[in-house]
Parts: structure tokens; sequence; C-alpha cells
């Protein structure tokens, strides 16, 4: 895990840099990070109300790749505010799961936001951006 972290860290300081050396160029990101991507769904897009979105890297679950490509799409296509400067976790809202055994708990505290929606509007709405989330230890 520490090898995607860096390669994070590496767009988030590209971006960043861009925007600190011109005046006149304002850029973000969105990072997408997918559950496993598995075919247990036949491979169809289920839509928004069966996913759910975190933030934290503390909560992972399965993804079919046609529900990745579709957020993928929408995520591209969104004027939103909330997808500047920000990274995901997307997964099926019934394959939740900590991403390690000891962040458990934060599936019931709520220390980590679970977002859910019935459209992607309405589903990327609670997304904060990088450094404004909790993070576990």
């Amino acid at each position: 895990m520490g090898e995607k972290r860096l390669g994070e860290l590496g767009v988030m300081s590209a971006y960043d840099n861009i925007n600190q050396s011109s005046s006149l160029l304002s850029s973000s990101y969105t990072i997408i990070r997918p559950g496993g991507l598995e075919e247990t769904k036949l491979n169809v897009v289920l839509g928004p109300a069966a996913l759910e979105l975190s933030q934290g890297d503390a909560i992972a679950g399965i993804i079919s790749r046609a529900d990745l490509a579709e957020v993928a799409v929408q995520t591209a296509q969104s004027q939103s505010t909330n997808l500047q400067n920000t990274a995901f976790e997307l997964y099926y809202t019934d394959s939740a799961q900590p991403c390690e055994g000891r962040f458990k708990y934060l599936l019931q505290n709520g220390q980590v936001a679970r977002l859910h929606g019935d459209t992607y509007d309405a589903l990327i709405h609670g997304l904060k951006p990088d450094g404004t989330y909790f993070v576990p230890n």
C-alpha cells in the first residue's frame, strides 16, 4: 500500500506545483480508489444507489468494472467542487469492510463518513478535500 500512497502524493504535489507556479492556471485532481474488482455482479452498472464512498483509506469493498467506469465518467463530467483535490474509496455498500482489522470500529462509530445517494450528485455531495477528513492511524 505504500507505493499507492507515494503515487497519490506525487499527483497531489504535481497539481500543487502547477497552481503555485502560475496565477493564470488552476488545476485540481480527483483520485478514485476502487475496491477489489470482481465480476460477481455480472459486470453491469448497478448505479449510485448500490454504491458507497468513503475517505481516509479505512473502508473498502468490491466494485464491478462497469460501475467503476460509470463513476469515472460521471466524475470527469461533473462540475462539482466536492470533487476538487480529493480522493475517495468506491465500492458496493453491501460489500463494505475495514481495510485492516484494527479499523473494524469505523464501520459503526461514524468517524469515517460513509456516503450514499440515489444520484451521482447526491453520492458525491459529502466528499471533502484532501487533508480535511479523518484518516485513521
